[in-house]
């Protein structure tokens, strides 16, 4: 089983994924995993198949004023696109706010 889980930071993702999912490996701040993975000089895609039977949790970053620097859009952009790609995937997904979690998938 493959489960998202996307909110705002410190809105209860980890908490949520941790305990309603324990029986999954849980991946906490795929966001990170995705700057990781473009300074490092990888695809964000790459990531796609170590995800897959997991509990992943991303902060939502997409919102606001577009970044001026180059790099931070592309990492909001890589982050939204692989979270797409794994929502497509998932057998679950969660929007999570203010603790409460809301299935969408």
């Amino acid at each position: 089983m493959t489960v998202l889980i996307v909110g705002g930071a410190c809105q209860g993702k980890a908490h949520f994924a941790r305990t309603r999912y324990p029986e999954l490996q849980p991946v906490i701040g795929l966001q990170r995993l995705v700057r990781e993975a473009l300074k490092a000089g990888r695809t964000p895609q790459s990531l796609l198949p170590g995800l897959l039977g997991r509990v992943v949790t991303c902060d939502e970053i997409g919102c606001g004023i577009v970044p001026e620097d180059p790099a931070e859009e592309r990492w909001r952009e890589e982050t939204g696109r692989l979270c797409c790609a794994l929502a497509a995937k998932a057998d679950a997904v969660y929007r999570i706010w203010a603790g409460i979690p809301q299935r969408i998938k």
